[in-house]
């Protein structure tokens, strides 16, 4: 019985697991096309931009949540992995953005982006989660 009960929870988790990744790709698609809609004149009005952006930033927020629900469903040691993934990503975020702000202001970097930073910082995590399975296997 307990056997049975493992694989429901297993599932439960899984489930939990696609719905969130789901929800982050959503999330980045969305912003991927309203940027673009922006850049190429894709919206009529400043209403519509406004009214994306705001849709945008609530299901932001909503992944967010679902995030800390998918975390505190998880078992002690992948709660360590991901803690400790968000550890390394946030501190190699901010020595890389005072970095990269240093750059700017030399103008070694011309044209800085805030997309630079979030891919140094999603990179960061997803290596750290990969270094962790992998040492706690």
């Amino acid at each position: 019985m307990s056997e049975l009960t493992a694989s429901t929870s297993q599932q439960k988790q899984m489930k939990k697991s696609v719905t969130f990744v789901a929800s982050t790709f959503i999330w980045i698609a969305l912003m991927t096309f309203i940027d673009k809609g922006i850049l190429y004149g894709w919206f009529t009005s400043d209403l519509q931009i406004n009214l994306l952006i705001a849709f945008d930033t609530m299901l932001g927020i909503v992944v967010i949540f679902m995030f800390i629900k998918l975390l505190k469903a998880m078992d002690e040691l992948q709660r360590k992995i991901q803690f400790d993934a968000l550890a390394f990503s946030m501190g190699a975020t901010i020595v890389s953005s005072i970095t990269y702000s240093l750059l700017t202001t030399a103008q070694i970097v011309k044209d800085s982006e805030t997309s630079d930073i979030i891919l140094i910082m999603t990179v960061c995590y997803m290596a750290s989660v990969i270094y962790g399975q992998v040492k706690y296997r």
